[in-house]
């Protein structure tokens, strides 16, 4: 097939291949010659016909001579190549202009090569020369960027196939760096027919590429800070109860950069830039070895959407502090996003400048027990938190689920579950299970088995010489920002990044991920030792004070702490007992509880009313209880219990008592 823009000789029947067919006999017509008037482009031979007149049948030399026209004058490069070396059949004036540069040539004002000059195709500017000049040496930077290959394709598939930003370093007289849109067509005559050659069109998008650049320049800023502000508003250190382990992640949505190849099928790397929303996690730590685990979304996307995060967060430690149960911290919280402002309307928007009262979010909130190993939670709008026993079975912990957050008045029911030595929890985030074209049941089943069967790794039992490390460690904070973990403390880091893993997160997830797990673990051997509990029923009046003394001074030392500790231990079960016989009413409960790293006193009685630390008069016979009790301790608390009330307070252990 031979395509040739600036020869005056008739075209060859090769046109016919490109799908336009004239006169049956024009095989005949050839032979005669050219006849007078088959070049002339008058626009009286192209009218269109009349709407009565029949539409005459093109011939094949006029509807070649108007193609050539037209592709000599566009203004984007084109270019046609055949046969298995690619050779170069035609190229316009705006390709022989785009790669004179690139090969060194001079060319005219015109765009032609003067006869002598060495040019990228060829010595001389007729195209008569351009015939048998393989592509690759004609424009050797094309096939660098893969274009051989990219040509392959389109004759073994007969699709097209375009390259959205090719950057090449030379283009045009001026011979400066471009970007260009390069899409390759197989050229035939009819789709049954073979492919006899492709058609290339080279468009410079250099401007707006340039333009693309800049945009996402500040669309990256904007996202840089936004991640800064959410990362700022995360927990920078995940606490870690003294008998649980917890691992959290959080990773931001992603996007995939465009390539800069010409070779089909070639992996886009990701450019690393990332989109925040409004997910979070956090552990609180509630006092008397009691956490609560909060999970949560905000609906959008941004800094407003990390900002109301941000504040939610707060509002739910705030809540949390007072020790309000789950259901009620939920209603508080919903009121409190019913006052922030909501989406804000863009600027090109009839709204501009306005936003919605109230912003909606999901969240999940559930406290942790280690009296009676339980689990209370509620829901809200948020997907079910997983229970994975120690035999392996997986239990959505669905019995408590609500209306998202900043729908309007609810009352959130809560919900019990036992939660054994050895188990697992997981909260998460839509932005784990969601996918595009996939079916979310799907996803969810996906979820349960892989967190069923996610590995566990056997921590060895440590010695006397490694609890001081291992304690150390498990301080650590446990928090996964974009994938990476500072750390390994044990087997709840596996089961996180299993669940990552398994649910196989494409790299440019559309939904930001926060993920939280949580090991109840069982332990066995020395570090067993270190956590006791005891517990005993006061019955009687104000003499049931004494009876705890005993009770409390018996139970210390055969925990093997030191006198100090113990003496200051008593001292604060006889306060706290001695209110509760005045000040409450039956039943009194005492219950004595030590981990690695801490004494708890704990003393519940029938009455719901909270006391108060106060400056007590000097003719005042009581308020010293609690002023006594909280100068002792570390830390000391309150709160309501559904029957009466419970008074806590805590003692740090020094380094001897760890072994």
């Amino acid at each position: 097939m031979s395509w040739k823009s600036d020869t005056p000789t008739p075209a060859r029947d090769g046109f016919a291949e490109l799908g336009y067919h004239g006169d049956r006999d024009r095989g005949a017509r050839h032979a005669e010659g050219p006849r007078e008037g088959d070049l002339d482009l008058r626009a009286s031979e192209w009218r269109l016909p009349g709407p009565r007149g029949p539409r005459p049948e093109p011939s094949p030399l006029r509807a070649a001579a108007v193609l050539h026209a037209v592709f000599d004058a566009a203004p984007s490069a084109v270019a046609v190549v055949a046969g298995p070396d690619y050779v170069l059949d035609y190229a316009n004036t705006a390709f022989r202009n785009g790669f004179a540069s690139a090969a060194g040539a001079g060319a005219s004002s015109d765009g032609s090569f003067a006869p002598g000059e060495s040019g990228a195709f060829a010595p001389a500017a007729s195209s008569r020369a351009l015939a048998g000049l393989p592509l690759a040496e004609a424009v050797p930077v094309l096939a660098r960027l893969g274009l051989l290959d990219a040509l392959a394709l389109v004759q073994a598939s007969g699709t097209v196939f375009t390259a959205p930003e090719v950057r090449v370093p030379e283009y045009g007289p001026a011979g400066r760096p471009a970007v260009l849109r390069v899409t390759c067509s197989p050229v035939r005559a009819s789709a049954a027919e073979p492919i006899e050659g492709v058609l290339l069109h080279l468009v410079d998008t250099t401007d707006q590429a340039a333009e693309l650049r800049r945009l996402q320049g500040a669309e990256r800023r904007h996202r840089n800070a936004a991640v800064a502000l959410q990362r700022a508003l995360l927990p920078q250190r995940l606490t870690q109860p003294d008998d649980l382990r917890i691992a959290g992640c959080y990773l931001p949505a992603g996007e995939a950069d465009l390539g800069e190849t010409l070779r089909p099928g070639a992996v886009r790397t990701a450019s690393g830039e990332l989109q925040v929303g409004g997910d979070w996690y956090d552990v609180i730590p509630l006092g008397a070895g009691r956490t609560a685990f909060v999970m949560g979304d905000v609906m959008g996307r941004g800094v407003h959407a990390a900002a109301i995060m941000g504040q939610l967060r707060a509002a739910v430690r705030a809540y949390a502090a007072a020790n309000l149960p789950p259901g009620e911290l939920l209603l508080h919280l919903d009121r409190h996003a019913a006052e922030l402002e909501g989406v804000a309307y863009t600027s090109g928007s009839a709204r501009a400048g306005l936003c919605d009262l109230g912003a909606l979010a999901s969240c999940v909130y559930a406290v942790y027990d280690p009296d009676d190993n339980t689990l209370t939670y509620a829901a809200a709008g948020h997907p079910a938190p997983l229970l994975r026993r120690p035999d392996g079975v997986v239990f959505d912990l669905d019995a408590a689920s609500g209306p998202p957050l900043g729908t309007g008045e609810w009352t959130w029911q809560e919900a019990r579950v036992a939660v054994p030595a050895d188990s697992y929890l997981a909260f998460y985030t839509d932005g784990l299970v969601e996918r595009r074209a996939v079916d979310l049941d799907e996803q969810f089943a996906r979820l349960r088995e892989v967190f069923g069967y996610a590995p566990l790794v056997e921590p060895d039992e440590p010695g006397p010489s490694e609890l001081a490390e291992l304690e150390a460690s498990s301080t650590g904070n446990g928090v996964t920002v974009g994938g990476v973990s500072p750390r390994r403390s044990g087997p709840v880091d596996h089961v996180r990044d299993a669940l990552l893993t398994g649910m196989q997160l494409p790299i440019d997830h559309q939904d930001d991920v926060a993920l939280l797990v949580v090991h109840m673990p069982e332990w066995r051997g020395e570090r067993a030792e270190l956590f006791r509990s005891a517990a005993v029923e006061l019955v009687g009046g104000t003499e049931i004070a004494a009876h705890a003394r005993a009770f409390a001074s018996g139970v210390l030392r055969s925990w093997h702490l030191d006198e100090d500790l113990c003496d200051t231990g008593v001292l604060a079960v006889s306060e706290l007992v001695a209110n509760a016989a005045i000040h409450g009413r039956p039943p009194v409960r005492l219950r004595l509880r030590r981990t690695d790293r801490r004494l708890i006193v704990d003393v519940s009685d029938g009455d719901d009313h909270l006391p108060r630390r106060r400056l007590a008069e000097e003719t005042d016979e009581d308020g010293r209880g609690i002023g006594i009790v909280a100068s002792l301790a570390a830390s000391w608390g309150s709160r309501q219990l559904p029957e009466g009330k419970s008074v806590w307070c805590e003692f740090v252990l020094g380094p001897g008592h760890g072994h």
